[in-house]
């Protein structure tokens, strides 16, 4: 049995193929070309109601499903400061508050999709961040913990996102492997961490070590190569990549995060899944042959 793929629907938007504008045409593709499900916006307070749930029903009546609802944390994807680890109070309560909105919409599923939460500054500290680590690890776990208890109490899932250096703050929450220190801290069995194959190949070292340090605490993967294009086209090796997903026996949702999309929205999207349907094909084939030795 292969692996579960699914669409950031965000990220098709830059090159035209914007859900929310065009839902059926974008829902139909992504369908067509053989996705198991979509990763929808999490904006309550921005996305009416009546249209996302219409989004929603469309997708499920193609057969997709809603594996995970997409956080906006970075300023420039909200528009606005939603920064769990902030000092600056406000800021922090707003971040928490957008996350409990957004864990809300996720409890209307009869099955809960995952949300992913970030710690994004106001802006880059490159190289290194003027707040104190050990102050932002403590205000984002205080964030986090009231996160996850909001969540439990509604059946939903919560995922914690490293980003690298340049987006996110320069010295905490970069890697995978701290992602996943946090997470057996805090020791929730609702919380785990988000594997993004950008931020993780430019933090963590070998891509494939940091996925088994991770291990069952290993909820939801957003997929790109080094250079945040689509799969193949960058330096990282895919089928190693595939070997070591079934070696851990993971049965999460792999998500197509390409930013921007290139060359267009459909030839990502089908490239994609041919690209890597093609990697499982390959690595169940060097299985059965290291069976037969």
């Amino acid at each position: 049995m292969g692996h579960k793929y699914s669409v950031i629907l965000c990220t098709l938007a830059s090159s035209g193929g914007n859900v929310w504008e065009k839902p059926r045409e974008v829902l139909e593709a992504v369908a067509e070309a053989g996705y198991d499900g979509v990763d929808l916006d999490a904006e309550p307070d921005r996305i009416e109601a009546s249209l996302f749930n219409r989004v929603k029903e469309m997708a499920f009546s193609l057969g997709l499903k809603v594996p995970a609802l997409i956080g906006a944390w970075a300023p420039w994807h909200a528009g606005e400061v939603r920064d769990l680890a902030s000092t600056d109070e406000s800021e922090r309560r707003h971040g928490v508050d957008y996350a409990k909105k957004s864990v809300d919409l996720a409890a209307t599923f009869e099955e809960p999709p995952v949300f992913e939460i970030v710690a994004s500054p106001a802006q880059s500290e490159y190289p290194v961040t003027k707040t104190p680590i050990h102050l932002l690890r403590a205000n984002f776990i205080q964030s986090t913990r009231e996160i996850t208890e909001y969540a439990a109490e509604r059946n939903v899932e919560i995922a914690i996102e490293p980003i690298n250096r340049f987006e996110g703050y320069a010295g905490f929450l970069n890697s995978l492997v701290e992602g996943k220190g946090i997470v057996d801290e805090i020791d929730a069995p609702n919380l785990g961490v988000l594997a993004d194959f950008f931020h993780v190949n430019m933090e963590d070292g070998p891509l494939n070590d940091a996925l088994r340090a991770a291990g069952d605490r290993l909820m939801h993967i957003h997929l790109a190569d080094n250079n945040r294009q689509t799969p193949g086209t960058g330096h990282i090796d895919f089928l190693d990549v595939v070997r070591t997903l079934n070696a851990m026996n993971f049965s999460g949702y792999i998500s197509l995060d390409s930013v921007p999309c290139k060359p267009d929205w459909r030839t990502a999207l089908t490239g994609t899944i041919d690209f890597m349907k093609q990697m499982e094909k390959m690595a169940a084939l060097q299985e059965r042959i290291a069976k037969a030795v």
